[in-house]
This record gives C-alpha cells, sequence and structure tokens, in this order.
C-alpha cells in the first residue's frame, strides 16, 4: 500500500516500491546502496519519530556480544581513567603514590586500558553499524525519485578522474620498470620448452601469450 517509487536506476518489474517497503529493506540491511545497480538512495531526513513509536531492529547473538563488549569496555576505561588521574594529582593519594602495590596497579590498569581501547576500535565499526540501521527505522525519511539528469551530471564529474587514473603517459614506456619486464619476457620466451611450440604448431592454433610484469 501507498505511493510507488523509482528510487534507482533499476528497470522492469524491480523498478518501482513502496516508500515503507524500501525503508524496511534499508533498516534490515544497514545500507543506503541498492543490491542491483549499486546506485546510493537520495534520502532527506525529516525528524525523529517520539520515543513511545521507537521499534527495535534485529541483532544478531554476534552484534549483541560486540555492543556488550563495548560498552563494558567504555565503562571501564572512563572508570580506570578517572581514578588514575585522581591517584596521580590529588594530595590525598600520595600514599597510594608511594606504595609499591599501589605502582603495580597503575601499571596493570595501563594495560588494560589500551587493551578497552583496542577493544573499541576494533568492534566500534559494528556496533556503529547497528547504530546506524537503529536510526534509520526511528527516524521520518522521504525517498526521493530517481532523477536521471542529476546521476548523469555526477557521472560526467567522474569519468574524466577515473580516466586520468586509467592513462599512462607515453614516457614512462621508457623507464627502467618497463624496459625490465620486456627483457624478462624475452628471456622467458627463450628458455621456454620447445614442447609447447610443438604442440602450439600440431594444432594449427596460433596462441598469443601476454605477460605483464
Amino acid at each position: 500500500q501507498g505511493e510507488l517509487l523509482n528510487p534507482c536506476r533499476c528497470d522492469g518489474s524491480v523498478r518501482y516500491t513502496h516508500q515503507l517497503c524500501l525503508l524496511k529493506w534499508i533498516s534490515e540491511r544497514g545500507s543506503w546502496t541498492c543490491e542491483l545497480c549499486c546506485y546510493r538512495y537520495h534520502v532527506i531526513a525529516i525528524k525523529m519519530k517520539k520515543p513511545c513509536q521507537w521499534q527495535s531492529i534485529t541483532i544478531t547473538l554476534v552484534e549483541k556480544v560486540q555492543m556488550v563488549a563495548v560498552i563494558l569496555g567504555s565503562l571501564f576505561l572512563v572508570a580506570s581513567v578517572t581514578w588514575l588521574l585522581w591517584s596521580a594529582f590529588s594530595p590525598y593519594a600520595v600514599w597510594q603514590r608511594k606504595d609499591i602495590l599501589f605502582q603495580i596497579c597503575y601499571g596493570m590498569y595501563g594495560f588494560m586500558d589500551l587493551v578497552c581501547i583496542g577493544l573499541i576500535v576494533h568492534e566500534g565499526a559494528s556496533v556503529y553499524r547497528v547504530f546506524k540501521r537503529w536510526r534509520a527505522v526511528n527516524l521520518h525519511w522521504d525517498v526521493l525519485n530517481y532523477d536521471k539528469a542529476t546521476d548523469l551530471e555526477e557521472s560526467n564529474r567522474g569519468e574524466p578522474s577515473a580516466g586520468n587514473r586509467s592513462l599512462v603517459h607515453p614516457t614512462q614506456l621508457t623507464s627502467p620498470r618497463f624496459q625490465c619486464g620486456y627483457v624478462l619476457l624475452h628471456l622467458f620466451n627463450r628458455v621456454r620448452p620447445q614442447e609447447d611450440s610443438s604442440e602450439d604448431n600440431g594444432s594449427g592454433e596460433v596462441v598469443m601469450r601476454v605477460t605483464s610484469v
């Protein structure tokens, strides 16, 4: 039910879709790009839904473990850094700074802080993807129809840079790197077994071998 949209380059039977169906699919996948034509949808965020209208999303067991690990790691990191700063600068913790046991604790807590930072950095991307999926569900979005004129302008702006990257300057053909490649190709043809050439001649076919270095 609802108005049909043409949000991407797809044509034929998959050209049109309902906005609610598309938003539900986006929330489950966590991406604003079409899987078929790889076109990024043009969407506009209107406003956040009311808290009473917030919806939950499907989260796998691995994602739950990642979220718990990031939350616990963040809490431990905040508590540990707070205690270390208080113990290092507070006049009431002079005896702690002089005690050998507390000095060992400082090293242990510093090591655990590094572990927590690594855990947050490693799992933070996965948790952020879950947050984007949740945000996609609990925001009011407006998906725009596909505009061919705008798409052509963006493609034309991207073509020169892509063409420049693929071109090889003629002066590079005389560089030592290319000359070395030609020498290796020549040596390879010299030491190639004679059986290959006899088999090729017997079959009546001409085989061209191109080797790039």
